[in-house]
């Protein structure tokens, strides 16, 4: 029936796609890591770079914004699992 491979290709879509948030998410490690190396005093000749300060506000940022897209899947998971999605 075609509902039914409709449906089972949004429910592997919703899959791959929660799969993709938790792997940005286990990113922010690695992240934090990069930005514990950062020395404020050390400042390249001629190049402007962003503060440890800087980057931990970004860092948080795009933590928020991540956190607040996993809240909207998991709000429409229903819809999104019973629907063909477009691309």
């Amino acid at each position: 029936m075609q509902i039914s491979a409709v449906n089972r290709r949004a429910q592997q879509n919703y899959a791959t796609f929660v799969a993709a948030l938790d792997l940005v998410a286990e990113q922010f490690d690695e992240i934090d890591k990069l930005i514990d190396r950062v020395d404020d005093r050390k400042a390249a000749g001629g190049f402007t770079i962003a503060t440890k300060d800087e980057l931990q506000g970004l860092r948080r940022k795009a933590f928020d914004e991540l956190d607040r897209m996993r809240t909207a899947a998991k709000k429409y998971e229903a819809e999104l699992v019973s629907r063909d999605w477009r691309l």
